[in-house]
């Protein structure tokens, strides 16, 4: 099988030394992970379910790198500016962290897909564009993707699997917190509240696809190193939005809740 297709590490050397002692991945048991779990098929959705979630993970990478290089350019407070480095770093730690289930796994194939990459719209004002990756990206994206970590973790049987997933499920938490912060911190004018208003009615539209229960292809089996039932997933998605997404948008203004009544699927 082929290497990973992107951010292949170069190995034993400086830059491995400098990675692995700025951030956590030298801390897991590699040589442990899938002992025990001889079943093929279930070995199998664990390679595919992590190649997914590690071109998820390259794709935050690209999006919060090129939202610190606006901060920057904004000339954002200095400690926004380091706290977003840690998102910058753990997104880093992400990649290679599924990199490394993926190739305990079976490794890398030659059909796996590009990312979905998420790019900032150079025709927009700065503020805008940062505006716009703290709501999607931050405040939704990572404050969903918290919910279903842990949901998929409930089943992640394999101890090495479970204790990525649990790293992952820490710093994706810690990254949804910094959007939430960031519109605390950063009181909208009406300008900007008005066109995150228009941004939150189109988005929240996508959202409620995610809430209509979707038919199983065959019976629910949990698996080794995580997944998660529709029924699940979908409880997970309702807690992210109702406890989480909704009520902070309304506090900074966005009239969500009003918005989402429009918009949400019939019970």
């Amino acid at each position: 099988m082929l290497p990973a297709p992107r951010h292949e590490p170069l190995g034993d050397g400086p830059f491995h030394r400098a990675h692995a002692a700025f951030t956590e991945v030298d801390r897991f048991d590699w040589d442990a992970l899938g002992e025990g779990v001889d079943d093929a098929r279930a070995r199998e959705l664990g390679r595919r379910s992590f190649i997914l979630r590690a071109l998820d993970e390259q794709r935050s990478l690209r999006a919060f790198t090129e939202l610190l290089g606006e901060l920057c350019e904004a000339g954002a407070p200095i400690d926004v500016i380091g706290t977003l480095t840690r998102v910058v770093r753990d997104e880093a730690q992400h990649v290679d962290l599924c990199d490394r289930v993926v190739k305990r796994l079976g490794g890398w194939d030659a059909g796996a897909p590009e990312p979905r990459w998420v790019r900032s719209d150079a025709r927009q004002p700065l503020s805008r564009r940062i505006l716009t990756t703290v709501l999607g990206s931050l405040c939704v994206g990572e404050t969903v993707s918290v919910h279903m970590i842990k949901a998929v973790r409930e089943n992640a049987s394999d101890r090495v699997t479970h204790d990525v997933l649990t790293q992952l499920l820490k710093d994706e938490s810690f990254h949804s917190r910094f959007g939430w912060w960031w519109l605390e911190a950063m009181p909208l004018d009406d300008a900007d509240r008005a066109w995150g208003q228009r941004y939150v009615a189109r988005l929240l539209p996508s959202l409620a696809q995610e809430l209509t229960p979707k038919p199983a292809k065959r019976p629910f089996a949990a698996n080794p190193f995580g997944n998660a039932s529709a029924e699940a997933r979908t409880a997970a998605f309702a807690d992210a939005l109702y406890g989480t997404i909704l009520p902070g948008f309304d506090r900074a203004g966005l009239d969500a809740s009003t918005i989402w009544s429009e918009v949400r699927p019939a019970a």
